[in-house]
């Protein structure tokens, strides 16, 4: 028998430890903390979740299991477990992902309902989220699941290691320069998303402002008045115009918010449809919620009034006060999206779409008042009110309307839409 050659025996090493070095680096760094075996001192809450909201979440949330459970966008995941914490509730978990769309929290439900025991869920729904055309069908969470439940594929991935290295660069610096000459990655670009082929992309997904956040075009950011919709403000609300008067307010924006409000204002609503599929798998989870005995709150984010103006600008008034006519059948909904000093006040955004760290705090505790009767924490949760006041207690409602089977409740800058038994 002819021995084995030491060159082909070495080659078989040296290329055993190429093959293995890309899992023993994500063993051991481990980007979205799958084992935690070693403690690097890595800036995994802000890198490795933004880098995949879903995957992070997924890997976190076996090993805490809150019964209590927050679902939607960016304006979901700024009421943080922090919050809900400082109010005495460690039972809180968000599972709110930037950028969220209602496939993603919808197949995130679905891996809730089959693995935890939920008491509670915290659902926010903003309008725009319902066209199923919206950040391109986009639906990270069937991935997710797949790299968390498979060590062997979450080890083997490509995406995990660029995350990883990421990770090593900001804690590290020195590495960019030491490697700065050497491509260690054959893998340049991930997106955690559906591949959809070029000549398959729609003229709404090429238009999607995420597309364009650098560009240099300017927008008017003045009402764009529809004559048809102009002279007939308030058409087919009937005794609910009253609510949606014309926001009228004139002044000069910061550039961000301005350019969000001309450019997105318009991607948002110009061809807006609302999606009956999406809506179906809303109706699934109030139906689940209902008989599993879970209570269900959905909640409507604030944005500034010049972007809810918007919708008016795009003849949606009608279609805006629906949506909550629909919703509200299903479950109380918590609603902060409408023109009110909270709205008007910039200091609360840190744009045209997002609240700022105190208005969550404020938020935070609006809702723990909704789904808590303890004392304590109310009390403390109501001694951060300021111009945020959800009608809570008779007291604290500023005006009523009931129509139909439709309840509406008004405090101060904030409304609650319930079913009635007519």
């Amino acid at each position: 028998m002819r021995p084995i050659p030491k060159l082909y025996t070495a080659a078989m090493a040296v290329t055993a430890m190429i093959a293995l070095a890309p899992i023993a680096f994500n063993a051991v760094v481990d980007a979205f903390d799958h084992n935690r075996l070693v403690e690097l001192d890595l800036d995994k809450k802000e890198i490795s979740v933004k880098a995949h909201y879903p995957l992070y979440k997924m890997m976190e949330y076996p090993r805490i299991k809150a019964p209590t459970v927050i679902l939607g966008d960016s304006r979901a995941r700024a009421l943080q477990d922090r919050y809900w914490q400082e109010l005495g509730r460690d039972d809180v978990y968000n599972f709110a992902y930037g950028g969220a769309t209602v496939y993603e929290i919808y197949d995130t439900f679905r891996y809730l309902r089959e693995s935890v025991e939920l008491d509670t869920l915290i659902v926010s729904l903003p309008l725009r989220s319902m066209d199923a055309r919206f950040k391109g069908s986009m639906n990270r969470v069937p991935e997710a699941i797949a790299l968390a439940d498979n060590p062997f594929a979450y080890y083997t991935n490509w995406f995990v290691t660029k995350t990883g290295w990421r990770l090593l660069q900001d804690r590290y610096p020195g590495l960019t320069a030491l490697f700065e000459d050497v491509s260690l990655w054959p893998v340049q670009e991930a997106r955690a998303a559906d591949f959809t082929a070029v000549s398959t992309l729609s003229v709404e997904a090429l238009l999607d402002p995420s597309l364009c956040d650098e560009c240099a075009l300017s927008a008017s950011v003045s009402s764009l008045r529809l004559p048809a919709v102009y002279h007939g403000h308030g058409f087919g609300l009937g005794r609910w115009a009253g609510y949606w008067p014309e926001i009228s307010i004139d002044r000069d924006l910061p550039q961000l918010f301005a350019k969000q409000v001309g450019t997105n204002g318009a991607a948002d609503w110009r061809r807006f449809k609302q999606s009956e599929d999406l809506w179906n798998m809303i109706e699934e989870i109030a139906s689940w919620s209902a008989e599993n005995d879970v209570k269900l709150v959905f909640l409507i984010p604030p944005t500034i009034s010049e972007m809810q103006r918007r919708i008016s600008d795009f003849g949606l008034t009608a279609a805006n006060h629906k949506f909550r006519e629909r919703l509200s059948t299903l479950a109380p909904v918590v609603d902060l999206d409408f023109d009110t000093p909270f709205t008007r006040e910039l200091g609360n955004f840190t744009d045209a779409y997002h609240f700022g760290s105190d208005p969550a705090r404020r938020i935070v505790g609006e809702l723990l008042m909704l789904i808590d009767r303890d004392p304590k924490r109310v009390a403390t949760a109501s001694s951060r009110r300021k111009d945020l006041v959800c009608p809570v207690t008779p007291a604290e409602t500023s005006r009523s309307h009931v129509e139909g089977t439709l309840k509406l409740l008004e405090g101060s800058s904030c409304r609650i839409w319930r079913k009635t038994d007519g």
